[in-house]
């Protein structure tokens, strides 16, 4: 059993550690890759709206971000733990809190870096903000913006405000409402 783990802890450690290298060189995608997975949106209303399906989608991806965590942890106290001495149970003692205390304090990150920091920028200032659309969006697919206000450059997922519109990349589109999941935009009018 003992090399079984060996194996695991091996496995995950690579695992881990190899997910959370390429993601911080940006090979992931555009190096904002924590993303607003975990919903840091809140409209000043109480509003929760958004689509059903992109919610399920955000979920399944924060999911799959803490379990990259929870290996990295999990493999990495377990090797640990094994070349200390310490048998089967003695190394999971260590793997396993490892591994959740690894996923915990990675979403407690992800969520820290979501609020706002630094007093001058509300989630709230962001309305009737133009942006420029990186991916396409329907008001039923999820899209991304990025738009700068101020000193800040402001990335969120986005969908479209009406029925039946589409934003491809590169259109201009203003932020109308947010959510906790992501802001929802209308063609940027031109004045």
């Amino acid at each position: 059993p003992m090399d079984l783990l060996n194996g695991l802890y091996v496995l995950t450690a690579v695992f881990g550690v190899g997910v959370l290298l390429i993601d911080v060189m940006g090979l992931l995608g555009d190096g904002d890759s924590d993303g607003d997975i975990d919903g840091a949106y809140h409209n000043s209303d109480g509003d929760h709206g958004g689509s059903g399906a992109s919610h399920s989608l955000l979920s399944i991806l924060g999911k799959i971000r803490m379990a990259v965590y929870f290996c990295f942890g999990f493999g990495l106290l377990g090797l640990a733990a094994g070349s200390m001495g310490y048998g089967a149970v003695g190394g999971l003692a260590w793997a396993i809190p490892g591994g959740i205390a690894s996923a915990l304090l990675a979403n407690a990150f992800v969520r820290f870096q979501q609020r706002d920091v630094d007093s001058s920028l509300k989630e709230d200032e962001l309305l009737g903000v133009k942006a420029e659309v990186l991916v396409t969006m329907t008001n039923t697919d999820m899209g991304r913006i990025r738009t700068r206000k101020g000193q800040f450059n402001v990335e969120r997922y986005a969908l479209a405000e009406e029925p039946n519109s589409t934003f491809s990349k590169g259109d201009t589109v203003e932020i109308v409402r947010i959510s906790d999941d992501c802001v929802y935009v209308r063609a940027a009018s031109q004045h």
